[in-house]
C-alpha cells in the first residue's frame, strides 16, 4: 500500500531558462505545483507527503536568489495556512532551522500550530534539509542524552534511533519521485535513512511541468512493483 511519497522537486531555474524568464518565477511556478501534489496526494488517499524544498547545499547558492525562496515560503505559509486547515493538511518542516531568523521561526510555527489538529495529510516539507545532517544532529543527541544517563547505549537500535531523526513518528517513504531529467537518477541527500526500500521514480519533466497524469504514472509505477522488504 503507498502510504508515503517524497518527491525531489527538481528543475525550477532550468524550466525558467528554457522559458527566457527570471529565475525567481521558475520557484514561483514550482510553488504553484506544489499546491497541486498536495491536492493530488489527497484525491488518491495518500497519508503522508514528503518534499525536498531546500537542501543544505542550496545555501551556497546567491544571496538573491535564496532570499526570494525563502520570501516565497514565508508567503505561501501565511496565505495557505487556512487553506490547509480547511483541507485537514498538516505541515510540519523539518531540516537544520538554526539557520533561520527569529521571524521566519515564527511564520513556521504558526503554520505548524494552525494545521496540527489535521489528519488527512501529513506533510513534511524539507527546508535546510540534508540526510547525512540530519543524522549527525540524531547521532548527537544520542551521544548527548548517553553522557546525562537518559538512555544506555546497550539499548540503543534502529527502533529507537528513528526517534530521533526529524521525521519521528512517520513510516517510512513508500515511493520517491524526482523531477528534473532522468539522468538525475540519484537521491541527492534526500532521506537516506526513511528511503532505504523506497521504490524510485524518475520523471523527465521539470518540477513546474509535473503534471496530475505524471503523478498517476509514478503511482502505477509503484503498485506495479513486487516489493521485496528484505527477501
Amino acid at each position: 500500500m503507498l502510504e508515503h511519497v517524497g518527491v525531489i522537486m527538481d528543475g525550477n531555474r532550468r524550466w525558467a531558462r528554457s522559458h527566457k524568464m527570471e529565475l525567481y518565477l521558475g520557484h514561483n511556478k514550482g510553488a504553484e505545483n506544489f499546491g497541486h501534489l498536495c491536492d493530488w496526494c489527497l484525491e488518491d488517499g495518500i497519508k503522508f507527503l514528503t518534499v525536498y524544498a531546500f537542501s543544505t547545499e542550496n545555501w551556497k547558492r546567491a544571496d538573491k536568489e535564496i532570499k526570494h525562496l525563502f520570501a516565497l515560503m514565508e508567503k505561501f505559509f501565511i496565505q495557505e495556512k487556512t487553506k490547509c486547515a480547511e483541507k485537514g493538511i498538516r505541515i510540519k518542516i523539518i531540516g537544520e532551522l538554526g539557520r533561520f531568523d527569529s521571524r521566519a521561526m515564527s511564520i513556521i510555527r504558526d503554520i505548524e500550530n494552525a494545521t496540527a489538529h489535521c489528519e488527512n495529510l501529513y506533510v513534511q516539507i524539507a527546508l535546510s534539509y540534508g540526510g547525512r545532517d540530519e543524522i549527525v544532529r540524531a547521532a548527537k543527541k544520542i551521544a548527548a542524552e548517553a553522557v546525562n544517563g537518559v538512555l544506555a547505549p546497550a539499548l540503543l537500535n534502529e527502533e529507537i534511533f528513528g526517534r530521533y531523526l526529524d521525521t519521528a513518528n512517520v513510516p517510512d517513504v513508500d515511493l520517491v519521485i524526482r523531477t528534473g531529467g532522468e539522468e538525475n537518477r540519484r537521491l541527492s541527500n534526500f532521506l537516506p535513512w526513511q528511503t532505504v526500500y523506497a521504490e524510485l521514480f524518475f520523471s523527465a519533466l521539470l518540477w513546474p511541468e509535473f503534471t496530475r497524469e505524471e503523478f498517476t504514472r509514478a503511482v502505477r509505477y509503484f503498485y506495479s512493483v513486487t516489493r521485496k522488504v528484505g527477501e
